[in-house]
């Protein structure tokens, strides 16, 4: 069961409109019942409740469901989209506005950092900038994040040439003469005087 309308006009010679009290009393019906049979398999669009907004401030998303439903006399089954292809499908997004977020805080992604290791440091620009994105001085300070930080504090280890390797098993001597400082020793003896580059250099005493 339903109900249809339509418009119900006084009209002079087909042409001028006249006050419908003009027409007389018999004025004709504007609505009128109507019944287009058992609602067997019956689609319609059905929509669920929307969600928060996705932002606390600013413009946010929101989105809920849409499903096609096919009702029967005694039971409702969710449908294939295509089945509710012939109606208006609903919105399942819109943009939402809860407030306005003001000035805020925004910062670029971290820069290198200046060393590979034992401590070294890498920046970031901050700014504060206002909801058009122009520079603001409404920001507090005690929430601005950090412009600077330490990285990679590790020790740093020195890499193993692996052809650098010891072809003398006196190579401790070689050492603690500080002979290292000579290419041949510095070959011949490659990884004892790697491991030991204080005794490199040879030591000048001053004269007394």
């Amino acid at each position: 069961m339903g109900v249809r309308t339509r418009d119900v006009l006084c009209l002079t010679n087909h042409i001028s409109s006249l006050p419908l009290e003009g027409c007389g009393s018999e004025r004709p019906p504007d609505s009128q019942v109507c019944d287009t049979g058992p609602c067997d398999n019956a689609i319609e669009w059905f929509t669920g409740p929307w969600s928060q907004c996705s932002a606390e401030c600013g413009v946010g998303k929101q989105e809920r469901a849409v499903v096609c439903l096919m009702r029967s006399r005694d039971t409702v089954a969710v449908a294939p989209q295509y089945e509710c292809s012939s109606l208006e499908r609903p919105l399942s997004q819109q943009s939402c506005n809860v407030k306005a977020c003001g000035a805020k805080w925004y910062y670029t992604e971290w820069s290198a950092c200046s060393k590979t290791c034992e401590r070294g440091f890498r920046v970031r620009e901050v700014r504060c900038l206002s909801e058009d994105m122009q520079s603001s001085t409404s920001c507090e300070e005690r929430l601005k994040p950090a412009e600077r930080e330490d990285c990679n504090p590790e020790p740093c280890v020195s890499q193993i040439d692996q052809h650098c390797k010891d072809e003398y098993f006196n190579c401790n001597v070689v050492v603690q003469a500080r002979l290292c400082v000579y290419d041949y020793y510095k070959k011949t003896c490659c990884a004892s005087c790697s491991r030991h580059p204080h005794r490199h250099s040879v030591v000048h005493k001053g004269r007394s």
